[in-house]
């Protein structure tokens, strides 16, 4: 039988962690992270973002890195979307061999692995099952209970996530309620501010009239070490830059 990597026309499911610039600095933590990007929103036919709203799609990080290289990327992450929706089961498995290969390289590194599974997406992954050795987990995280899985979401409802789950909810042009929700909830707020590289973010930032410090989130990826109740500050990148919708925000100091 084909693999599903010849099956649907790519590579790999997971990208390297040097691949990603930001990702890249995570290295000085010893945390090594695996992405996972998949075609954001509806691009494939499928909606992986079911929360996302005009400006996010406009300013999402699929959009972000090198144009030179932006015609394969979208390419093979068309391909693992379809290959996700078509194959299920064998893209689990896979997904689970490349977990298994990368926590290896980690160990062998001296690293702590960890792996974002929506890098582009926003899929509830603590309700997708998996097989490993022919026992049934409820999810890739049950499997793996020494990995360390990280996510940005907007879906602020998410509930009894594995403990190796780490989610930080994604602030958007409309959804300042659903974040006070999260913040409520103990989950900390990702904004992205029209800061441009080099630029300090604000210290600090209203969420809905709660006002909430602000860590700067360009200082490395690994969101499961940032202190609780806090503005994940991040700068605009890519089309980001040229928001006008409001996913962007202005500077307010609260």
């Amino acid at each position: 039988m084909q693999s599903i990597y010849k099956r649907f026309g790519f590579s790999s499911l997971l990208a390297t962690p040097d691949a990603n610039p930001k990702l890249a600095k995570s290295l000085k933590l010893r945390v090594l992270t695996a992405p996972m990007h998949l075609a954001p929103a509806s691009l494939s036919g499928w909606n992986v973002c079911p929360m996302s709203t005009a400006g996010c799609r406009k300013a999402c990080l699929h959009t972000a890195g090198n144009p030179a290289y932006m015609k394969g990327k979208a390419k093979a992450r068309l391909a693992r979307t379809t290959a996700y929706f078509e194959a299920r089961a064998d893209f689990m498995s896979a997904l689970v061999n490349e977990v298994s290969k990368h926590v290896k390289k980690a160990r062998a590194m001296r690293y702590k692995a960890a792996v974002r599974l929506n890098a582009t997406s926003d899929i509830r992954w603590e309700v997708v099952p998996v097989t490993v050795d022919g026992k049934r987990y409820p999810n890739i995280m049950s499997a793996f209970p020494k990995v360390q899985f990280y996510d940005y979401t907007k879906i602020a409802n998410r509930r009894n996530l594995p403990r190796n789950y780490h989610l930080t909810f994604s602030l958007a042009e409309n959804n300042d309620k659903l974040a006070r929700v999260a913040l409520n909830n103990g989950m900390n707020v990702a904004a992205v501010f029209n800061v441009i590289r080099g630029h300090a973010l604000p210290k600090g930032y209203a969420i809905d009239g709660l006002a909430v410090p602000v860590v700067d989130g360009d200082e490395h990826d690994y969101r499961p070490i940032d202190p609780k109740l806090s503005v994940i500050g991040l700068r605009a990148k890519g089309e980001a830059r040229g928001d006008t919708s409001g996913f962007v925000r202005k500077l307010t100091v609260a």
